[in-house]
C-alpha cells in the first residue's frame, strides 16, 4: 500500500522503521513545523521531521500542502500516531482506505491527548494501544485492533509510551493486513467511555495534603513533561522521582526532613522519598545531594497555587 504517515514525537520512530523495511511504500511525512523549545530562540525540527530528512522521505508541515499537492488522493491510507493536530472531517474519506490512529489506552476508556499520563496519574496498572479508523469524533471510530499492557507502579509517562512505542509495529502489521483483507472494524462502546485531557500547566503543582500515592502517581504521570513541581524558598522545584515510604506523616504537609541520607516530605498519610529533584535553572539531582546544597534542616515545600 501507499502510506502517508502523520506523526510528530519520538515514539513514531519505531513504526516509520517498519513502514520504510515493508513492503509498502511510505509516500511522506505529516508532522508538525519547527518550533522553539526550553529558552532557545532556535526553531528545531520534530523526531519525525528528522527522521524524513535523514531517509530522503517527503516531508509536510501543513494539511493544506497534502491537498494542495492532491497527495491525499494519490494515497491507499494515512497511519497518525501523536500527529497532534485535528484533522479536518473532510479530509477523511480521500485516501482509499481512509486515516487509521495508534491511540495509547483501550478505548473507549481515556479518549484524548493525554491518555498514558491520565491513566498513571489515576493509579490505573493496566493499559493499551488501540488502533482505529478515524472520523469526526475524539477517537471514537470504529477499532481494528487492541492490545493490553501492563503498567507498574514506578514506570513514568515517559517510560511507558517508550516501552508502548516498540508494540505498535507488529500492531499495525496486523492492522494492514485486515484492511488489504477488506475486514469491517468494530464499534466503540461508548456507554464505557471516559477522557483523557491535555495535562495543563496549572495541574502540575503538587498539593502535599493528597495522599502519598497519589502524589507518587502525579509524579510518574508528569514525567517527563510538564514535570510536578512545587515551591521552596520562592523558587519553583521539578520532581522527577519519588517513593511511597512507610513512615508515617507527623509534621505538617509539605515540610522536608533529611534522615538517613534520605530526604522525605510529609503528605497527609505517609512520608515521600524525594529520589530526583530539579531546582528552577539547575541541574537535575537527587535528593540528598540537593538537600546538601540548600543546606537547610527542616523546611516545607510550600503550597503557591500559580
Amino acid at each position: 500500500m501507499r502510506i502517508l504517515f502523520a506523526g510528530t514525537p519520538d515514539v513514531v520512530i519505531p513504526s516509520l522503521n517498519w513502514i520504510t523495511s515493508s513492503e509498502h511504500e511510505l509516500v511522506g511525512i505529516l508532522t508538525r513545523p519547527a518550533a522553539a523549545q526550553g529558552r532557545s530562540s532556535s526553531l528545531i525540527d520534530s523526531p519525525a521531521a528528522e527522521f524524513a530528512k535523514n531517509n530522503s522521505i517527503n516531508l509536510y508541515t501543513s494539511i493544506d500542502a497534502l491537498t494542495s499537492e492532491d497527495l491525499l488522493s494519490s494515497v491507499d491510507l494515512v497511519i497518525v500516531i501523536a500527529y497532534g493536530k485535528i484533522i479536518p472531517n473532510a479530509l477523511l474519506g480521500i485516501p482509499k482506505h481512509g486515516w487509521i490512529n495508534v491511540h495509547f489506552s483501550l478505548l473507549p476508556k481515556y479518549r484524548g491527548a493525554a491518555p498514558v499520563q491520565r491513566a498513571i496519574w489515576n493509579g490505573e496498572k493496566i493499559s493499551g494501544i488501540s488502533i482505529f479508523q478515524l472520523d469526526a469524533g475524539m477517537d471514537t471510530g470504529r477499532l481494528y485492533l487492541q492490545k493490553t499492557v501492563s503498567m507498574n507502579e514506578v514506570q513514568t509517562s515517559g517510560e511507558c509510551l517508550e516501552m508502548m512505542s516498540h508494540l505498535v509495529p507488529d500492531m499495525l502489521s496486523e492492522t494492514l493486513i485486515k484492511i488489504q483483507n477488506l475486514e469491517k472494524p468494530t464499534p466503540q462502546d461508548n456507554s464505557d467511555s471516559t477522557l483523557a485531557p491535555k495535562i495543563n500547566k496549572s495541574e502540575s503543582r503538587i498539593n502535599w495534603s493528597d495522599s502519598a500515592i497519589s502524589i507518587r502517581n502525579m509524579v510518574r504521570a508528569l514525567n517527563p513533561s510538564p514535570r510536578a513541581k512545587s515551591t521552596f524558598r520562592d523558587n519553583e522545584v521539578f520532581f522527577y522521582e519519588v517513593k511511597v515510604s512507610d513512615i508515617k506523616s507527623v509534621k505538617e504537609s509539605g515540610t522536608i526532613s533529611f534522615e538517613n541520607q534520605r530526604l522525605f516530605a510529609a503528605t497527609n498519610d505517609f512520608d515521600i522519598e524525594i529520589v530526583k529533584i530539579q531546582s528552577s535553572g539547575k541541574n537535575l539531582m537527587s535528593g540528598p545531594e540537593w538537600f546538601r546544597g540548600i543546606q537547610a534542616k527542616d523546611d516545607q515545600l510550600e503550597i503557591k497555587y500559580v
